[in-house]
């Protein structure tokens, strides 16, 4: 299984690696700070010894392969260098600690309430939850207290538990789809310190600040108690 430098240090920008296996324009590392596509989060995309990557996403064996737009001219056992686009990757933290953050808002403010999906793009995220009533003022509720969290300066910290520590805490389970967890190999959760803790496999920034403002920019009915909200952070 490729080592996910990405789990050691999200803010690592490039690094060198041993090339494992090639086939075509597919090739696998040893290690690697590319994140994969997983988890509603999107690939980052680069390059590899100045080789644009283009894709990135998990085989049957839980390595990482990094799509290049065209066959590479290195070969197995050689060692290259890889960078990834880290405006888009920074971007995408920020995106993804903020819909950590909403997420537990609506969790702690609205009683029994189901996260039901979410997904990151590069310039936004979604989150669907499972509320009755989404109006102008539940939502500038949401976004308000979002704000504040981010304005605390929390720490956020990524640590590996067990499955007795999984199941001490069923909370770790935030979407109401627990079938969407069962092909984590390595149990992994998120926690924003004094606020929350989930299950999550992907990237984030250290601190609840660098989030910045968290901006609902739209909201939708996508059927009985399925409320979507989309969001931004500038």
């Amino acid at each position: 299984m490729t080592y996910r430098l990405f789990w050691e240090d999200p803010y690592m920008k490039e690094f060198y690696a041993k090339v494992l296996n090639i086939e075509g324009n597919k090739v696998i590392l040893d290690q690697t700070c590319f994140y994969a596509t997983s988890g509603g989060q999107p690939n980052d995309t680069g390059k590899i010894n100045n080789i644009n990557v283009i894709d990135v996403f998990y085989d049957q064996d839980e390595n990482i392969v990094h799509l290049l737009e065209k066959e590479p001219n290195f070969k197995v056992g050689d060692t290259v260098h890889g960078i990834i686009d880290w405006d888009r990757r920074y971007k995408i933290m920020r995106l993804h600690t903020a819909i950590h953050i909403i997420s537990a808002v609506i969790v702690k403010n609205f009683g029994n309430i189901n996260i039901t999906g979410s997904q990151i793009y590069p310039d936004r995220a979604r989150v669907d939850f499972n509320l009755e009533k989404l109006d102008e003022n539940t939502a500038k509720f949401i976004e308000e207290k979002a704000n504040e969290v981010v304005k605390m300066n929390l720490p956020v910290i990524a640590k590996i538990i067990t499955k007795e520590e999984l199941e001490a805490n069923p909370s770790y389970y935030r979407l109401a789809d627990r079938s969407h967890y069962e092909k984590f190999k390595v149990l992994r959760i998120v926690e924003i310190k004094d606020f929350d803790a989930q299950l999550d496999g992907g990237t984030h920034v250290k601190s609840t600040i660098e989030v910045g403002l968290i901006k609902i920019v739209k909201r939708e009915n996508k059927g009985k108690y399925n409320r979507r909200i989309i969001i931004q952070v500038e």
